[in-house]
C-alpha cells in the first residue's frame, strides 16, 4: 500500500500475503519466565511463540485467577495484547492494557474516559463530546480523526458493537485455557487504511478484488464525497509497474537521496539510531553563503521527514544539518520540522537541535523499518525473529 500526496510517495506499506500479524491480537498467555533486571515478563501465547510484557504495564492486567498483589510469577495466566512486531532478534512486545480499534473509535479496557486525536478540529471535539457523553460506557473512549466526519448513527453503532466484544472478551479471557485467541485483528491494510483521515483521499485504486470488496464495506456507511475507489484491470502492465514501485522501493535501499537543489541526503540505519547528513552536493545557488545553508537545510528538513515516514524508521533519529550562524534560522528549522513531523501518525518527537545543528528526533517504535521488511520478504517471509533469545 503506498500513499500519494500530489502524486508524490509519502508512506509505504508492505503486507504479505501468506503471514497474518499478530499486532493487536488478545491471548490469553501464560508466564513462562520473569526477568527483574530488565523489567520484563516472558509470556508465552502459544505452543512455539512467546511475547515479552513489561513488568510496568503487568498493573493493569486482567488475570484468570485473581490475585491479592501485581506480583506476576511464571504460571500466572493473563491477557495479553501485541502492541509491537518482532524486531531482528527481539520478541514482539505485549501491553496487559487491551485496546479494540475501530474505524472512528478506539475502545480500551481502562476508563471511563474521553480522548480525541490531536488532529480533529475543536468544533469536532465539542460535537463527539456531546455524543459520548450520552452513552454511558465503563470503558475508555479515544476519537480517531475519522470520527470527526462520521454521522452519530454511525458512532453510537460502532462504540455499542464495540462494548459488546470487549465485554465478551473480558468475560470469556478467565474461563479459557491458555493460548486461546480471544481477539484476532483485522489485516494489516485494514489497521493502516482505518488510520488515514478520509477527508485526505481523492482517490483509492486497487488491482485485488477482495480488497476492493472490503474497501466498499469500509466506505458503505461514510458519508465523505467525493471518493473515487477503482478497481484497476490491465494485463499488460500491472499496477505496481504503472506506479513504478520496484524502483521506488529500490531507491529507499539506497543510502544516498538528492534533493531538487543539488543537495543530498545520507541515511544511515545502525544498530543504535538512524542517521541523515545533509550535503550541499551540486547547489550553485546565487544566494550569499548563510542564505544557501539554510535554503538547503530547508529542503532537506522536508525530504528527510519525508524518507523517514517512507523508509518506516523508528527509534532516536539524528539529522546532521549543514551549521548555521544566524538563531532565526536555527529557531525556523526546528519549527519546520515540528510542523513536519505533526502530520506523521506515528508518534513523533523533534526533541532539539543541538549547537553542532544536529537535530533530535525520536519516533515510535511500531513495526519493521522498511529495509528489514524487504530483507525478510526476499527470504521467502521466513520470520526468523518469532523465536528468538530473551532479548527486549
Amino acid at each position: 500500500m503506498v500513499l500519494y500526496r500530489e502524486n508524490v510517495p509519502e508512506e509505504l506499506f508492505l503486507f504479505p500475503r501468506r503471514k497474518k500479524s499478530l499486532l493487536g491480537s488478545i491471548y490469553l498467555g501464560q508466564v513462562e519466565k520473569v526477568s527483574e533486571n530488565i523489567g520484563a515478563a516472558f509470556v508465552r501465547i502459544s505452543g512455539d511463540q512467546r511475547v515479552y510484557l513489561p513488568l510496568s504495564d503487568s498493573s493493569f492486567a486482567l488475570y484468570k485467577t485473581r490475585k491479592k498483589n501485581t506480583v506476576l510469577r511464571p504460571g500466572d495466566e493473563l491477557l495479553v495484547q501485541i502492541e509491537k512486531e518482532a524486531m531482528k532478534s527481539k520478541l514482539p512486545r505485549a501491553a496487559a492494557r487491551l485496546r479494540l480499534p475501530g474505524k472512528y473509535l478506539v475502545l480500551t479496557a481502562e476508563g471511563p474516559f474521553l480522548n480525541f486525536s490531536r488532529r480533529l478540529a475543536p468544533e469536532e471535539k465539542k460535537r463527539l463530546r456531546k455524543i459520548f457523553e450520552r452513552e454511558s460506557s465503563p470503558f475508555g473512549i479515544i476519537a480517531r480523526t475519522n470520527a470527526g466526519e462520521a454521522p452519530e448513527e454511525e458512532l453510537q453503532k460502532e462504540l455499542r458493537g464495540m462494548k459488546v466484544s470487549m465485554e465478551h472478551i473480558l468475560t470469556q479471557g478467565i474461563c479459557r485455557p491458555w493460548g486461546t485467541c480471544l481477539y484476532q485483528s483485522a489485516p494489516d491494510w485494514i489497521q493502516e487504511f482505518s488510520r488515514i483521515p478520509l477527508r485526505s483521499l481523492d482517490r483509492i485504486v486497487t488491482d485485488d478484488p477482495e480488497v476492493m470488496e472490503e474497501l466498499d464495506r469500509c466506505l458503505a456507511a461514510s458519508e465523505r464525497t467525493p471518493l473515487s475507489v477503482e478497481l484497476y484491470r490491465d494485463s499488460l502492465l500491472p499496477l505496481y509497474r504503472l506506479y513504478s514501485l520496484e524502483a521506488l522501493t529500490d531507491s529507499l535501499l539506497c543510502e544516498k537521496v538528492w534533493m531538487k537543489s543539488g543537495g543530498f541526503l545520507v541515511i544511515q540505519q545502525t544498530e543504535a539510531f538512524a542517521a541523515i547528513d545533509v550535503n550541499t552536493g551540486k547547489y550553485d545557488g546565487k544566494k550569499n553563503a548563510e542564505d544557501t545553508v539554510f535554503l538547503i537545510n530547508q529542503e532537506a528538513a522536508a525530504e528527510a521527514a519525508r524518507q523517514i515516514r517512507l523508509r518506516q524508521l523508528s527509534g532516536v533519529i539524528l539529522i546532521d544539518f549543514i551549521n548555521m550562524k544566524r538563531e532565526e534560522f536555527r529557531r525556523s528549522l526546528l519549527s519546520q520540522m515540528k510542523q513536519l513531523t505533526a502530520e506523521d501518525p506515528v508518534k513523533t518527537a523533534v526533541i532539539d537541535l543541538t549547537p553542532l545543528d544536529i537535530m533530535e528526533i525520536t519516533r515510535q517504535k511500531e513495526r519493521r523499518s522498511l529495509k528489514e521488511q524487504l530483507a525478510l520478504l526476499s527470504a521467502g517471509e521466513r520470520e526468523e525473529d518469532s523465536h528468538g533469545t530473551d532479548s527486549i
